[in-house]
Parts: structure tokens; C-alpha cells; sequence
């Protein structure tokens, strides 16, 4: 992908509790999406590629694709957006609504990293890291998300508020810098 082929993104956490999604895949990687998406509140209804019939992409919010066939992909993609939902082609940006970006997660805090598509084992391996550093935070970072919850829940919404917040997420620290190996 040359710089000119890239299409950035607009990073949104999208709902989608309540809303009719379809995963057509098979392997580790559909099953991973259709377990996200469960996660997320969405009614999600899984087929295999062998059962896949284009009216299924007829009602639903949102279509993945995530098979071992990139051209099955790219045409369950254009039933999906012929049908006016988003549509996802696994490892095919340019032919995708939207990304599944490398995803850390510890109760309510999820950070997100995404590449535009451009470089997706980098995505990952950051967020191994950031979920290491969950980890390694462990009980101090849960009390820091019930605090931050607690004083959001009881103090009354303005710039008062906003402030405490503020100052109560600056507990979180950084220790560190990161680094590339073999960079000058």
C-alpha cells in the first residue's frame, strides 16, 4: 500500500447493542469478530462461507467478511454495501466501511490502535504491550477507573467537574519512553 493508496479513517467506537449484524467466515479470526461483536450488545447471526446467500446482507446494520477467500470477501463486502450495510472485507481496506483496529481492554478502558490499514502486525504489537501494561497496573488501574466512575456519577456536570476528572486521570503515570529497536 503506497501512500496514495491509503484511506484514513475516523476512529469512533461504534454501538452496536441491539442491531442485526453478520459474520460470514470460518477460523479464529471470524470467530474472534463474532465474539466483539457479541461483546458489544449486537444481535449477531455467524454462517460459514457455504452458507452464505446474499439476502442475508438484506436488514443488517453491519456485514464482516472474514474468510479465507479474499475474493468471496470482497463480494460478501459488495452485497453488504448494495444492500446499505457497512461492510468489512477481512485485510482489504479498500473495499471496507471500517476497521477492526488491535484492541486493549481492562473493564471499562479500552484503547484502540489502528494503522489505516497500512501496517497491522505494528497495531498488534502495540496493543500486546498496552494490555501488558494493564496487566502490570493491575488493582492500582481498577481503582483509578472506580474513582474516575464514582466522581463522574456524583458530581454535577461543568468545568468544575471536568477538572477533578482531569486530575484524577493524571494519577496514571508513564515511567517510561517507548523504543524501537535498532532506531538511532
Amino acid at each position: 500500500m503506497t501512500p496514495s493508496d491509503r484511506r484514513p479513517a475516523l476512529a469512533i467506537s461504534l454501538r452496536v447493542s441491539g442491531r442485526a449484524v453478520l459474520v460470514v467466515g470460518a477460523g479464529p479470526g471470524a470467530d474472534e469478530r463474532t465474539s466483539r461483536m457479541r461483546d458489544a450488545g449486537a444481535e449477531v447471526r455467524a454462517v460459514g462461507p457455504d452458507r452464505y446467500r446474499t439476502d442475508m446482507c438484506s436488514g443488517v446494520f453491519l456485514v464482516v467478511a472474514h474468510g479465507d477467500d479474499p475474493a468471496f470477501d470482497r463480494r460478501v463486502a459488495a452485497d453488504a454495501s448494495a444492500a446499505g450495510a457497512l461492510a468489512y472485507a477481512h485485510d482489504q481496506p479498500d473495499v471496507s466501511d471500517f476497521a477492526f483496529p488491535a484492541l486493549a481492554r481492562r473493564g471499562p478502558l479500552s484503547l484502540a490502535v489502528s494503522t489505516d490499514g497500512v501496517a497491522p502486525a505494528l497495531a498488534r504489537r502495540m496493543r500486546e504491550e498496552i494490555q501488558r501494561l494493564f496487566a502490570d497496573l493491575g488493582p492500582a488501574l481498577d481503582q483509578l477507573l472506580d474513582d474516575l466512575a464514582r466522581e463522574r456519577a456524583t458530581a454535577a456536570p461543568g468545568a468544575a467537574r471536568a477538572q477533578r476528572l482531569y486530575q484524577l486521570a493524571c494519577r496514571l503515570r508513564f515511567a517510561g519512553p517507548l523504543a524501537v529497536d535498532g532506531a538511532d
